[in-house]
């Protein structure tokens, strides 16, 4: 059921009040990594460690005064007898300190799992007419301890849980397509298991010559890749329970690829490279967890930067193109479609269908629909530091990563593996044709300058101008593959932000909005101002406002039980964002029907 506070597009034993079961156990030891894939030569580190301190000059005093930890209470309110529901009590503290989470009183019939910050719960009627929770949130830092307390009612009869309400066509039918009938047909067309053997086989453009051609030919073996993805999970959050080969492998809810339902399909009109995002969650398991597969129609042939501008021009076209055949009517988005899902899940699975069948490398080699990735976000412990004996220390339990089908290191065959992070806005400067900000690597991350203390260039996309989040577990400074808001706390909160503040509007141009996994899902401000024109157009000088602030972000990206504040203002933003690409891509009467409600 996932997280009552919270859905995608996003941790000890406790013996005060009431016994909390948490198995016991020392956990398993992290399975051994993928092997090193051929494209991506960097050895995979021990999975989601605390990056040890590497040398570096005197911190700059952190600006902001100190924030109280904020907790988040379930949705739920009344639960049926033998209704199982499930939901977590991550904390969140923008401020990144170590925070301790401790349920200290719950009903006999729930249990909690610490590590993944998950309350499992099938109300018995001894429960009735209401149970009580109490939470214990405590940061050793600051000598604090907070106690919250909430209930939920309990009926003899099966209730109708929280769904998120229905919102506008241009956001149901267009940008956040997640309701199951809009999704069923897609999903009998793409299963998971389909889905990761078809960006396996596509995969393969990414390849050198040379290293293509040693692939043995054998056909690839889908079960064994479902495996592969599946183990890559477990490695990020060191939890068994996702690994096929570990005893404690969770089978009924990892081990089923049907069990994987598509939950949203985000077509991403707003990007520089317009993109189709496939969500999936494993819809039986407990805590929220997710793999988004990031699809377009160009292939990024080796070397695949920098992107000459007429493949950008060809993937927006065709893309923006296909969105307006299938998704849109008359340039405007559909009420029809708004009314009748059924008739619309028909309209999204013709669109992936054509878009999946995409080729003319007749004509242009590039021209072929590519998978460039999949995004994992879970609740599954990679967010939760651990003692020494393997049980939790603090955390929220989300963690993230990223999974590409590389090459094996002999180069015979292909296996999904963990890759660095594409990196992060550390600075900013105008673009050579002065239209927009482009990120660029701040001094600490520049070879010769004072601020970088040895090898932190090494981290520096150059071409891009980002930085990857610095892994400092080894001899020299590498990219990192997983995030938490428990990893990298000073590169977070001092040096990524000496140059260019987290809230500084003109990271909304970039990329994840030029912040990391962690920073985008815990964010406690919006979008940039629309009326400060220097936000987007360095010919306006440099913006004198800054993100005005919401209600924090929980984690939310794909809504289940709420909508969060953030996630209908971002929806705005790509709506307004989409208007522009169709305009320059297509011409203003393709999408006539968009509108910016931020401009307004």
């Amino acid at each position: 059921m996932g997280n009552a506070r919270s859905s995608f597009l996003i941790s000890l034993c406790v013996t005060s009040g009431v016994l909390v079961s948490c198995g016991g156990k020392k956990p398993a030891p992290p399975p051994t990594p993928a092997p090193t894939p051929v494209a991506d030569p960097a050895p995979a580190p021990t999975p989601a460690p605390t990056p040890a301190p590497a040398p570096k000059p005197d911190p700059a005093p952190v600006a902001a005064a100190d924030r109280e930890p904020e907790f988040f209470p379930p949705s739920y309110t009344k639960v049926g007898v033998g209704q199982k529901i499930s939901f977590g009590v991550p904390v969140i503290d923008q401020d990144l300190d170590d925070t301790i989470v401790e349920v200290t009183k719950l009903p006999a019939s729930a249990k909690f799992d610490p590590i993944t910050q998950t309350i499992t719960w099938t109300p018995a009627k001894a429960d009735q007419p209401k149970a009580e929770f109490e939470i214990h949130i405590s940061q050793p830092k600051h000598g604090k301890v907070l106690a919250k307390t909430f209930s939920i009612d309990v009926d003899a009869k099966k209730q109708e849980l929280p769904v998120a309400e229905q919102q506008s066509a241009v956001i149901e039918t267009l940008l956040m397509i997640r309701q199951t009938k809009r999704l069923e047909q897609v999903n009998k067309d793409w299963p998971l298991d389909k889905l990761l053997r078809w960006t396996a086989d596509n995969f393969k453009p990414q390849f050198t010559d040379e290293n293509r051609a040693k692939l043995d030919g054998k056909p690839l073996v889908t079960r064994a890749l479902f495996e592969q993805f599946l183990k890559n999970q477990a490695d990020t959050h060191a939890n068994p329970r996702l690994d096929p080969k570990a005893k404690e492998f969770d089978k009924k809810s990892f081990g089923d690829p049907k069990s994987w339902k598509i939950v949203a399909f985000r077509p991403r009109i707003d990007k520089a490279w317009t993109e189709l995002r496939i969500v999936y969650q494993a819809v039986n398991a407990p805590e929220p967890v997710f793999a988004m597969f990031r699809i377009r129609p160009v292939t990024e042939y080796v070397p695949a930067l920098p992107r000459p501008e007429p493949e950008r021009i060809a993937n927006n076209k065709v893309f923006l193109g296909l969105v307006a055949k299938h998704l849109l009517e008359n340039g405007a988005p559909s009420e029809k479609f708004l009314k009748d899902q059924a008739l619309h899940g028909k309209a999204v699975a013709a669109f992936m269908n054509e878009f999946m069948k995409y080729d003319e490398s007749k004509t242009d080699k590039y021209k072929k629909t590519f998978c460039i990735g999949i995004a994992m976000e879970a609740r599954m412990g990679g967010g939760s530091a651990r003692k020494a004996d393997g049980t939790y220390d603090h955390g929220d339990g989300w963690g993230w990563s990223a999974q590409k089908p590389f090459q094996t290191q002999d180069a015979k065959t292909q296996s999904y593996v963990n890759v660095t992070i594409p990196g992060f806005w550390t600075s900013t400067a105008p673009s050579k044709d002065g239209k927009t900000w482009e990120p660029k690597c701040g001094p600490r991350w520049t070879a010769g300058t004072a601020d970088n203390p040895g090898g932190y260039d090494a981290i520096c996309r150059k071409t891009m101008g980002f930085v990857d989040l610095p892994d400092t577990s080894g001899d020299k400074v590498k990219s990192g593959r997983v995030d938490a808001n428990h990893l990298y706390v000073e590169h977070k909160n001092v040096f990524m932000v000496k140059d260019l503040a987290l809230d500084d509007g003109r990271r909304d141009v970039g990329e994840e909005n030029g912040q990391t996994c962690a920073q985008c899902h815990i964010r406690p401000f919006g979008m940039h101002d629309y009326a400060d024109p220097a936000n987007t157009d360095p010919s306006k000088g440099v913006p004198k406002t800054r993100n005005h602030k919401i209600t924090t972000l929980n984690f939310q990206i794909i809504p289940s039980t709420h909508w969060e504040e953030f996630t209908l203002e971002f929806l705005k933003h790509q709506e307004c964002r989409g208007k522009d690409m169709f305009n320059e891509f297509l011409g203003p009467d393709a999408a006539k029907g968009l509108t910016c409600p931020l401009a307004k």
